[in-house]
Order: C-alpha cells, then sequence, then structure tokens
C-alpha cells in the first residue's frame, strides 16, 4: 500500500458514518462480524420502512413471513425442476407406490431425513448456479488470507468434525495433535453452511482429490 492509500485508508477509519455506508453496501461480507452485521442491516432505509409499518400495524410480522415464504416456495419450485430428482422419486415411490394422493400427507420420516438433506443440498448448489456471483470459498482467496495447507486437507477435518470435534477448539486441537495444522475459525461455520468439500468441485480441483471409490 503506498502513501496516499494509507491516507486515505486512514481518513475513511476516523470518519465512521463513511466507514458504515461503505459497510452497508454489502452487509453480506460482515458475516464474520454478526452485531455489526445486525446493525448495518438494522439502519438499512428499507429496514426502517418495515418496522415503522409494523409499529403502525399496516402490516403483521405474520403476514410478512407469509408472503416471504410464498415467493420462496415458488423459487423452490422453480429450481427443483433444474434438478435430477430421480433419488427423491424412487423414495417416494417405496412409500406410496402409484397412490399419487397420498403424497400430499407424507412427513419428513416418509421422506428421510438424508433424502430431504440431499434435496436441500443440492437446491443450495442450483441457487448458485443461476446467479452471476458465483460462491467464494475460502480456498480461492487471493488476499492471503486462506491457509492452502489446511483446505487440501479440509475432508479430514470434515470428517473429524463429523466424528464429534464438531467445536472449533476440540477439532483444532486434535486437528494440530494430527496434522500440524491449525483449523481456521470460520471452518466450523462453513461446515454448516456448505457441507462436505468432497461435493464442491472447485475444492476438489483445488486439492487433486480423487475419490479412490469411484476411480475403481
Amino acid at each position: 500500500m503506498d502513501e496516499k492509500s494509507r491516507s486515505q485508508l486512514g481518513l475513511l477509519l476516523t470518519d465512521q458514518d463513511k466507514l458504515l455506508d461503505i459497510l452497508a453496501q454489502n452487509p453480506s461480507a460482515l458475516e464474520d462480524y454478526p452485531e455489526l452485521q445486525t446493525h448495518i442491516l438494522e439502519k438499512n432505509k428499507k429496514s426502517v420502512e418495515y418496522r415503522r409499518a409494523i409499529r403502525n400495524k399496516e402490516i403483521t410480522k405474520d403476514e410478512y413471513i407469509e408472503a416471504i415464504l410464498d415467493r420462496i416456495d415458488w423459487i423452490g419450485f422453480e429450481l427443483c425442476m433444474t434438478l435430477n430428482l430421480d433419488f427423491l422419486v424412487n423414495k417416494v415411490a417405496s412409500q406410496v407406490g402409484s397412490d399419487i394422493e397420498a403424497i400430499k400427507s407424507l412427513e419428513i420420516k416418509e421422506f428421510g431425513n438424508d433424502t430431504l438433506s440431499k434435496l436441500l443440498h443440492l437446491m443450495g448448489n442450483a441457487i448458485y448456479a443461476t446467479q452471476d456471483n458465483k460462491p467464494s470459498y475460502p480456498w480461492l482467496s487471493v488476499r492471503g488470507h486462506a491457509n492452502p495447507a489446511f483446505w487440501r486437507k479440509a475432508h479430514l477435518a470434515y470428517d473429524a468434525f463429523q466424528d464429534g470435534y464438531s467445536s472449533h477448539f476440540k477439532l483444532n486441537e486434535y486437528f494440530k495433535f494430527k496434522y500440524g495444522i491449525a483449523v481456521p475459525q470460520s471452518f466450523t461455520r462453513f461446515v454448516r453452511q456448505e457441507g462436505d468439500p468432497r461435493e464442491i468441485e472447485s475444492w476438489r480441483e483445488f486439492a487433486g482429490y480423487v475419490d479412490r471409490c469411484s476411480s475403481r
């Protein structure tokens, strides 16, 4: 950073209102700072309008949630129509056969936890595929914040997480002992949001990962 850039950064850091205005343009970048992210979102003009409408009883929160879920329901349908749903159809067929009306009364346990989890994961990937802004994964970082040594072994950390090392402290201690590598603070959040890195094509390319079972 040259002297002029450093000077501008210093001015920005001392002008809190200006800094907040800039951060408000992309609050999703503040996921590691949830309290600050919440503050910025609450100060958003549209958010203020929403709270005023609730306060004045122009709308209710339940009505608002219902409208959101109605729209998401349709978006979800459109996304699902782009997916290969044979696994879901086969699961349902094993439960109800040709009785299409019976599908309307199926519960989570009939669909199966794994089946529904797979569907939601596929829908999540489909959301990114429909957008111009692709997910920015840690191993793709060009700003020097990523730890390549760790991310090449992220699948092993995921397995350990699934085996019970589900807090950052426990996982970090285990991974340092076993592999001599520290686990980033953000990894547990990554697992909860993204799941198994082996399911992500860019990670497989980055890590040079080959599934021995599928390569036989």
